[in-house]
């Protein structure tokens, strides 16, 4: 429709978009890798393509990816929403991973029906294990020191094979396991319906202790815009991701849940710490060195 507005994704034509949804890094660090073999590939982060998009948004690529965590099997409403606005009448290869820090869900199953509502399909899809950051669940216990590393160099070198197969232009979807998804959501029922679905006033169970120095470093991570800064006390916006990243990225963790302190470890990936995902959504960065 001539009324809507197309927004064309990247500055030039390349050979393959990736589409990401990261809160703490894990998505955007695997989006890195895949592009660091592929070549001639842009890594575009969803949230931003949603907030400055008005209508269609246009495929940057007849090949394009994406790559976002595994929400309780299921997957993020922004991802969601972006794929309903995307436009991708001429794209012809699309591939996806995700990063799942428990059960591999239901996520690739999820993903083919939207494609399908799109009339395209699911040519490429991996899971593969890594790093829960979803802190506010009971059961969150935290991965830091030597485990850490190894469910990340593991999940690295899973994603250099994946990203091998996408270059072939492979066609392979990895079965979904109904089994784990069903215990996961039974057991996770409380949590899992905060996130599957409209996550907007996920926020109204944030507070802020008088641990907060007001440094603003909740709302540069914030790829929703959901934080606002009244001088130096953070409001919320009720806009929110549900994705963890304030709360995770938090020098101070100040951050109440429910009105109690989170005294678990906090998480973000190696390749991101705060500065250089503030960097990276302000757009101060394009490819960064890669780490182990």
């Amino acid at each position: 429709m001539e009324d809507q507005l197309q927004t064309e994704i990247g500055k030039k034509t390349v050979k393959t978009c990736i589409y990401t949804f990261s809160g703490t890094g894990t998505a955007l660090s695997i989006s890195d890798r895949v592009l660091d073999i592929l070549g001639d590939t842009t890594v575009e982060l969803i949230p931003e393509l949603l907030q400055r998009s008005s209508g269609i948004i246009k495929a940057g690529s007849e090949k394009i990816g994406f790559v976002f965590p595994n929400y309780f099997g299921g997957i993020p409403e922004a991802v969601r929403t972006f794929i309903r606005e995307l436009d991708m009448e001429n794209v012809h290869y699309v591939f996806a991973i995700v990063p799942a820090g428990g059960g591999q869900g239901y996520s690739l199953k999820f993903l083919q029906r939207e494609l399908r509502q799109k009339g395209k399909r699911l040519n490429y899809g991996r899971y593969t294990k890594g790093i829960n950051n979803y802190i506010v669940a009971g059961y969150y216990r935290g991965t830091s020191g030597e485990k850490q590393e190894r469910v990340l160099h593991a999940m690295h070198e899973k994603v250099r094979l994946y990203a091998g197969e996408i270059k072939e232009n492979r066609n392979f979807v990895e079965r979904s396991n109904p089994f784990i998804y069903g215990v996961n959501r039974l057991l996770s029922f409380s949590s899992s319906r905060k996130v599957l679905g409209d996550t907007s006033g996920g926020d109204m169970d944030y507070g802020i202790s008088v641990k907060c120095t007001g440094c603003g470093v909740c709302q540069k991570v914030c790829q929703a815009d959901n934080i606002l800064m009244d001088g130096k006390t953070p409001l919320f916006q009720h806009k929110c991701n549900r994705c963890m990243a304030c709360i995770q990225y938090c020098p101070q963790n100040a951050i109440l849940f429910k009105d109690r302190e989170l005294t678990k470890s906090r998480y973000a990936h190696p390749d991101y710490p705060a500065q250089k995902m503030i960097s990276r959504i302000q757009g101060d960065i394009g490819e960064p060195p890669l780490t182990e």
